[in-house]
């Protein structure tokens, strides 16, 4: 397999800060396969290094007896089988360059060839975790955004004083919706369950620590709000094992391993009554761009990575100060590479 990839490190417009951590940069790695673009953007909650994924991206391309590159379903699972060690980071940058090759070649934009026109799509814009003076600012610089994404989950009265600040300012029309990417415990979760559903809140993205599938259950027949499950949900499997636990999942690229295996749970979470959110990592337009080929398939969508950075390499999907985004409807994912980040491929 030809497969040229480059370590990129992306900086955050603002520090960003979740449950467990406050970042202002991330590494991602872009590969390239015969002219398909795909990115691997490293997690390290989910055991995964820029390092490991340089690794395990040179595996894969030194192995032998790989299915066809035209056959990128085949190929998530001949690697899923025999290189079980590869992330779903790595795997999902091999996925996602072969479908942009293979759409390419077919010359039309991805989503065309799954089957399905381009529609208007809304992006939550997200509000890390800081001093609640701070997110107040960031609340206020992202006025003209419809629908908000909060991140919570440090401490559960700052918690609750910001979200009723933050809807004291927002007035009660915006939405808004909560992640506490697993911060809080069962109690904590309970009481604030409770109160954001006062708030007006339309829904809680992971309350509890990753695993806590009998604490969820528990959690959801007591909660006025969805629920939706986001660190425990990698694969289509996972998705059965929690269906009873809650409402909905998050789907993102770099967790499953790509577009192939996203596809087959979107399926399998429609199959068992629940909704669908696609979201992602602090990505480049290379990875939301390619989440956001599958948008016409998903409930609400998280799919503003690209905004978050200021040294996005490529052109892709867009966005407005609204969150509408807009696809560009070239061939393959339809993302550019930058002629001023050019310098950082060179060679290629």
């Amino acid at each position: 397999m030809e497969m040229r990839r480059v370590l990129y490190y992306l900086s955050l417009r603002e520090p960003f800060g979740i449950s467990r951590s406050t970042y202002s940069e991330s590494d991602t790695v872009f590969v390239n396969i015969n002219g398909g673009w795909g990115e691997a953007t490293s997690s390290g909650f989910f055991g995964e290094t820029e390092q490991s994924v340089l690794e395990l991206l040179e595996t894969v391309a030194g192995m032998d007896g790989l299915p066809a590159l035209d056959s990128p379903e085949d190929m998530a699972d001949a690697l899923a089988t025999r290189c079980p060690e590869a992330s779903g980071a790595v795997r999902a940058a091999v996925d996602i360059a072969l479908w942009d090759r293979a759409a390419r070649r077919a010359g039309v934009p991805l989503h065309q060839m799954f089957g399905r026109a381009w529609r208007p799509a809304v992006t939550s814009f997200t509000i890390g975790i800081a001093e609640p003076a701070e997110m107040l600012r960031k609340v206020e610089a992202a006025a003209g955004f419809r629908i908000l994404k909060i991140k919570l989950g440090r401490n559960i009265d700052r918690d609750l004083e910001v979200m009723a600040a933050i809807r004291k300012q927002v007035g009660g029309e915006r939405v808004l919706r909560i992640d506490a990417n697993g911060g809080w415990s069962f109690d904590d979760a309970v009481r604030a369950v409770a109160v954001l559903a006062d708030l007006g809140v339309e829904y809680v993205e992971q309350p509890l620590a990753r695993g806590s599938l009998d604490e969820m259950r528990a959690l959801r027949k007591v909660s006025p709000l969805p629920l939706y499950a986001d660190e425990d949900i990698m694969t289509s499997a996972d998705v059965v094992r929690w269906a009873d636990a809650c409402d909905g999942v998050n789907i993102k690229l770099m967790k499953s391993g790509g577009l192939t295996e996203a596809r087959r749970m979107i399926a399998v979470a429609r199959g068992l009554g629940l909704k669908v959110m696609l979201g992602g990592r602090i990505e480049s337009s290379v990875g939301v761009t390619a989440a956001a080929h599958l948008a016409p398939w998903a409930d609400s969508l998280d799919l503003d990575g690209m905004l978050l950075i200021k040294n996005d390499p490529f052109e892709g999907v867009q966005c407005d100060d609204e969150g509408n985004l807009s696809m560009p409807q070239r061939p393959g994912l339809g993302v550019l590479l930058r002629n001023e980040f050019a310098g950082n491929f060179a060679g290629w």
